[in-house]
């Protein structure tokens, strides 16, 4: 994020990031100003064309005005250096094959499985769970943790490896592995950035996998 931006206007483009969209009243709820201080600073992001808006038509009443980031906006959050890492994948394809990229992704894996799984030795696992959220949060994933009746959730707002997934679109299957692996548990990702979501979301079953 721009370091001159006010703290305020990093927390809405954070909050529509997350959420994928919101009403000024929906962002009042969430901070502590007023809506007439929402509408200023949502004016100057527009101008920066960092914030744009829909009207989503109600069955009642007027249409609300439901605010989202830009693409430029999206650009702001971590990337990893993401498309200088797909161009260099792009030339180490020419040399070796492009079989060859998905053996540098499973060796990439068995580093991260080491690294996580120092991480989540000896807790039960809503202890793993959480803190993997906390790792993926720290690796700009802008991760979260929740739970339901059935199962504790993985939630990631942000994907630093978008366009190399995109490229590569095993590399989620790879990473899908990683969190089965790290967790020794049953995970299904029930929403995903690559299908258009706006998140990709895991769901980690309570019970012992099978």
């Amino acid at each position: 994020m721009n370091c001159e931006m006010s703290e305020t206007r990093t927390r809405i483009l954070q909050l529509l990031k997350m959420r994928a969209g919101m009403t000024v009243r929906q962002l009042t709820e969430a901070l502590p100003i007023s809506q007439m201080g929402i509408r200023q600073h949502l004016a100057i992001l527009e101008e920066e064309n960092l914030v744009e808006y829909y009207r989503e038509k109600q069955k009642r009443g007027r249409p609300r005005h439901i605010y989202r980031l830009t693409e430029e906006a999206n650009g702001l959050f971590p990337t990893a250096y993401a498309n200088f890492a797909v161009g260099l994948l792009h030339e180490v394809a020419k040399f070796n094959g492009p079989g060859f990229i998905n053996k540098v992704f499973k060796e990439r894996m068995k580093s991260q499985l080491q690294a996580y799984q120092q991480r989540l030795k000896g807790k039960d696992l809503p202890g793993r769970v959480k803190e993997l959220a906390r790792i993926r949060d720290e690796e700009g994933y802008m991760a979260s943790f929740d739970e339901d009746e059935d199962d504790y959730v993985l939630i990631e707002h942000n994907c630093p490896i978008a366009v190399i997934a995109q490229e590569y679109p095993h590399v989620c299957e790879i990473e899908l592995g990683l969190f089965r692996q790290s967790l020794g548990a049953k995970v299904v990702r029930e929403e995903y950035l690559m299908q258009g979501s706006h998140r990709c979301c895991y769901r980690i079953a309570k019970t012992k996998k099978e």
